[in-house]
């Protein structure tokens, strides 16, 4: 009687506790590939002067904005020329704002599931299919939209490049740009580092992979199997009264 007590036990059990472990993994993916390699003009921090604009002349023809930067610029290669460039969320959110500013173009914010911070995409297309509309769910890996055409109104005027900023908060928040490092220090997360920390993948990983990104997330590592056997031993052991 007690072992079939124990056959039903564990089926019911595993259910439950396979559930429990996919909501603990988050999935986290950065916005476009090759991340590191195209942060090349402005990262997070930089300090943007006059000296700071000096030789860079070709890649600035329009604006200039002044402080530190509260995010990364990631740059495109050469062949992206004339190409779409997908932009992709960077974790599972809800779009929050979709619109056209000045100093931006095209700009979309995504606030980050489970997180009290929202993730900030500038110089985008906006109308670009996929087309999204605020209070839309995304998933992280999914395609958001592509960037804008260089000195465009897509990009007010910047060059091809999508500006990613992190900000902690629920409101919508747009500056490119703060005053002092206090100021950005406290409003911003270095996004670099805060992915880093989540453990983020390149997209092409997801969009090559036969897997979609919550298979590739439930997939369980060799420590998450060991918690499962260990855990199933301690309940078994219980059940009949085994220290």
């Amino acid at each position: 009687m007690k072992i079939k007590i124990v056959f039903f036990s564990l089926i019911l059990f595993m259910p439950v506790f396979w559930a429990s472990q996919a909501a603990a993994v988050e999935h986290w993916v950065y916005p476009m590939g090759n991340y590191g390699q195209r942060i090349t003009v402005k990262n997070f921090g930089t300090l943007v002067d006059d000296a700071f604009y000096k030789g860079k002349e070709e890649l600035f023809p329009f604006n200039r904005f002044y402080g530190y930067h509260a995010g990364v610029d990631l740059e495109t290669f050469p062949e992206e020329k004339n190409k779409d460039v997908p932009v992709y969320a960077v974790s599972a959110g809800t779009i929050v704002y979709i619109g056209s500013l000045k100093g931006y173009g095209g700009v979309m914010l995504v606030r980050l599931t489970g997180e009290n911070h929202i993730a900030l995409y500038g110089h985008v297309k906006i109308n670009k299919d996929p087309s999204f509309k605020v209070g839309d769910t995304v998933s992280a890996g999914q395609r958001l939209t592509y960037l804008g055409d260089e000195f465009s109104s897509e990009t007010s005027g910047e060059r091809k490049h999508l500006h990613f900023g992190i900000y902690k908060g629920d409101d919508l928040y747009f500056h490119g740009h703060e005053s002092s490092l206090t100021v950005l220090n406290v409003r911003w997360e270095n996004p670099t580092e805060y992915l880093k920390q989540k453990g983020a993948v390149d997209p092409v990983m997801i969009a090559t992979s036969r897997l979609s990104p919550t298979q590739i997330k439930l997939q369980p590592t060799p420590q998450t199997s060991e918690n499962i056997a260990s855990q199933i031993l301690r309940f078994v052991k219980g059940l009949f009264g085994f220290k």
